[in-house]
């Protein structure tokens, strides 16, 4: 009884399997209807906070999960300790804000930033560990990145092209009266894997020799003085108090000082790329108490009612909003994610 249990799942996570590794932008569509599932309850619910964050971290597995069945790579992640530990550093950012909420509601404010507390303390330990013994240059957050479904599907329809018919067959002809350029017949690859677009021509790039990483002490500053930078927050927090300026100063000087200690020059296009993310998260430190009762959250108050006001029916959405604003700061700006 037991077997065939086993047997009968076995056989529908196959066909799971086959299904998201052949239909990859119909998995997108369904994980998006997830994640936004989370976004429609909020407000809605007694326990709405708790019940969006399962539903939202749910959601961040559930793509991750398809990910690697869709790389193919499951089966290989016991084979180097280096990707065990970026996966359980990007599975803790997916659930730390749920642990976060629940933490709050079973042990209050106490608990919330023990919880909170230990996350940071485990993350940074993983991101040391990258840095120090499996040699990443840059830790990315997360450190496994939403898989690009789209160019999976180009390249496996550039392979199935290889495969098929060499590199001497042409995959495109130009019409002789119209000059309009199409694929041939013989060269279109199966309907789940068709783009409707035309085949791009070969990375002529690919066999340049690529540059060894020098890990200069500069370098290491800067990403030691990154992956630090919540602890010192935290530790500025418990010294001075939540609403008290020198944390929020510490924490964004020790993130301006780490971009500005990298020499972009020995970089990777994938490490300019998350150089260029941290920039952008500058942003957030809007929305990181004090400035964000000092600054940010007046202004926000008043664009959201100026529009509820006069724009017909914004009313609904804009109101919901200004209600969820300050719980959703109290939650997000100190996740570091």
């Amino acid at each position: 009884m037991a077997a065939a249990a086993v047997d009968k799942c076995r056989g529908g996570f196959g066909r799971y399997k086959t299904w998201v590794t052949t239909n990859p932008m119909a998995a997108s569509e369904m994980e998006a209807v997830v994640k936004w599932g989370s976004y429609i309850l909020a407000g809605r619910l007694k326990h709405s906070t708790l019940l969006c964050e399962i539903v939202y971290a749910g959601s961040r597995l559930f793509e991750m999960f398809n990910d690697f069945l869709i790389k193919e790579t499951l089966p290989q992640l016991n084979t180097k300790q280096g990707d065990r530990l970026k996966v359980l550093l990007t599975v803790m950012e997916c659930v730390e804000v749920l642990v976060e909420v629940a933490a709050v509601q079973l042990w209050g404010e106490m608990g919330r930033w023990a919880v909170v507390t230990i996350i940071q303390l485990a993350k940074c330990i993983g991101r040391f560990l990258l840095l120090l013994r499996y040699k990443t240059s840059i830790v990315p957050s997360p450190p496994i990145k939403p898989l690009d479904r789209r160019g999976v599907i180009n390249t496996k329809q550039a392979s199935f092209m290889n495969q098929t018919h060499g590199s001497a067959s042409p995959e495109v002809i130009r019409l002789p009266c119209s000059g309009r350029v199409m694929r041939t017949l013989a060269a279109a690859p199966p309907i789940h894997l068709r783009t409707f677009t035309l085949p791009q021509p070969p990375n002529n790039n690919k066999n340049e020799p690529v540059l060894p990483k020098v890990f200069s002490v500069k370098h290491m500053t800067a990403e030691a003085m990154h992956i630090l930078r919540p602890i010192c927050h935290l530790s500025g927090m418990y010294l001075f108090g939540q609403q008290s300026w020198a944390p929020w100063i510490l924490s964004l000087g020790m993130d301006l000082t780490s971009l500005k200690l990298y020499n972009e020059t020995l970089l990777s296009a994938s490490e300019k790329a998350e150089l260029a993310h941290r920039r952008i998260n500058l942003l957030y430190y809007l929305m990181r108490s004090p400035a964000f009762y000092a600054v940010t959250h007046r202004r926000i108050r008043y664009f959201l009612t100026t529009v509820g006001n006069r724009v017909p029916l914004a009313r609904t959405i804009c109101q919901p909003l200004l209600d969820y604003i300050p719980e959703w700061q109290k939650i997000y700006a100190y996740t570091w994610s």
